[in-house]
């Protein structure tokens, strides 16, 4: 612990060669947490007997902040700090401390909102946003998931240009990195319009709401599923069931089964703004659909009507994360470009990875579960195992497997260490802001403040699952 402290204050000494945005952080274990920007610091001293110091003092302009140098773990110095993410609302919203629920997350409130960079990406000047909340389940936690919709499309932290973004809460995920790793995956797969994944900081009516993650809002269009709109379609098959226009799937081979698809997008009423072309179009869509599943599920000619090699790419992300809820199913996406056999289905965008990786509402973990179990119960299950099944697709799920494995899996362990390293700040001062609780009586959320316990807990689990899939008769899948 001196070593560090002595460099930090070597570190200040050199302060004017330094970027702006370095930061002096102290990790602490009395379950707090400090940190000053490194070019306000003026000066550190210490009390004490000469090689058994006892206290710790930074000054600032703003004054002197002693620190008991038992509490602390270690100095650290970061060149960059995430982006500062500033949303304040509107009046008569202005003092609220956070969306209020009864409102529901469709409620649009006028805010302004401004990013800083800190070196790390451009800033994002001061604009007003509609501001809203997002999510299902995850809406009714504490840490409330947000969405923001900008007046004209722009580039946010290097994402391609659009109007709206996610802000992902991550709140039953104490690692902060579930749902990073399996984007990190996905894009090194290939898989078409695989979101980003920036982490952030987000400050509500000026006061600090925690760690979150921003990212594309899925849907048709050039931030995310780049499509055409007037020809396109984006189907999600979750339970919620939820979306305007919707139907329920029968299962040729078993009329009690049924999946709930849903248009995600486009809207129809702007597609087709006459009443009667809407239901017609939506109902050749719906009949495109259904034969497309049929082949699914009896297994004749799937390959002309599904991408096979994307299926095998999505279904590849979701197996290492153990993401079960595709037995359900929840989001779980589908995309054609156009109408007719001249045009396959494509799997994905993949998405939501918070309740994975063996996350069961505790704490427990388990690597080694079948991703496709549930027979008999789940509509999700039997589609997805009629397709893993389907010996076309598992020659080329074995290709992409072998890709994976020998390619990309030894810069995913790479990746893993370097998000923890990166986030580990930020993480700890969400983890005091957001202490263990129960999210819902069925989901438990652990603070995130061991960062280093819980990013080695998800490295390992993450690699036990590769292996374990690996040395599997059917990877894992069922």
């Amino acid at each position: 612990m001196k070593k560090s402290i002595l460099l930090a204050s070597a570190l200040i000494a050199a302060s004017a060669a330094m970027a702006q945005n370095e930061q002096l952080y102290l990790f602490r274990n009395d379950k707090n947490f400090s940190f000053h920007p490194l070019n306000e610091v003026e000066s550190i001293t210490y009390s004490g007997t000469p090689g058994a110091y006892t206290k710790m003092s930074v000054t600032t302009a703003d004054g002197v902040n002693s620190y008991d140098l038992s509490t602390i773990d270690s100095c650290v110095v970061r060149t960059t700090a995430l982006p500062d993410i500033h949303v304040q609302l509107h009046d008569p919203y202005a003092e609220l401390t956070d969306l209020i629920k009864a409102n529901g997350k469709s409620f649009i409130y006028e805010a302004t909102l401004r990013m800083d960079g800190n070196g790390m990406f451009d800033d994002l000047p001061s604009q007003t946003v509609e501001f809203r909340g997002r999510g299902n389940s995850t809406w009714n936690f504490a840490k409330t998931p947000y969405r923001f919709k900008m007046s004209k499309k722009t580039s946010v932290c290097g994402m391609a240009k659009a109007k709206s973004f996610a802000l992902i809460a991550n709140y039953i995920d104490p690692s902060l990195m579930r749902n990073a790793v399996a984007l990190f995956v996905a894009q090194k797969l290939g898989l078409p319009f695989t979101n980003h994944c920036v982490p952030v900081n987000v400050y509500f009516n000026g006061l600090y709401k925690g760690a979150y993650m921003l990212t594309e809002k899925i849907g048709v269009g050039g931030g995310s599923v780049d499509i055409p709109e007037e020809t396109g379609m984006l189907f999600e098959i979750d339970s919620n069931y939820d979306e305007d226009f919707r139907f329920k799937y029968t299962f040729s081979n078993n009329s009690k089964k049924q999946l709930p698809v849903m248009v995600k997008d486009p809207d129809l009423t702007e597609i087709k703004t006459d009443a009667t072309e809407r239901e017609s179009y939506f109902a050749q869509w719906k009949s495109d659909f259904t034969t497309m599943a049929n082949a699914v599920v009896t297994g004749k000619n799937v390959s002309d009507y599904v991408d096979l090699r994307d299926a095998a790419r999505y279904i590849i992300v979701n197996s290492i994360a153990c993401n079960r809820e595709l037995q359900h199913p929840k989001s779980f996406y589908l995309h054609k470009e156009e109408l007719g056999t001249g045009c396959l289905y494509h799997f994905g965008p993949v998405w939501d990875f918070d309740w994975a990786y063996g996350y069961d509402g505790t704490v427990n973990y388990s690597y080694d579960r079948v991703l496709f179990e549930k027979d008999g119960d789940y509509a999700g299950t039997s589609f997805m195992k009629a397709l893993a099944q389907n010996t076309e697709f598992r020659t080329i799920y074995k290709e992409e497997w072998d890709n994976f494995y020998k390619e990309i899996y030894p810069a995913l362990v790479e990746y893993m260490d370097q998000y923890a390293l990166l986030i580990e700040p930020t993480a700890r001062r969400d983890g005091l802001q957001w202490p263990d609780a129960y999210a819902a009586s069925y989901a438990y959320a652990e603070s995130a403040f061991d960062t280093a316990k819980h990013s080695t807990e998800l490295r390992t689990w993450v690699k036990n699952r590769i292996e374990w899939c690996n040395k599997h008769a059917n990877w894992g899948l069922y």
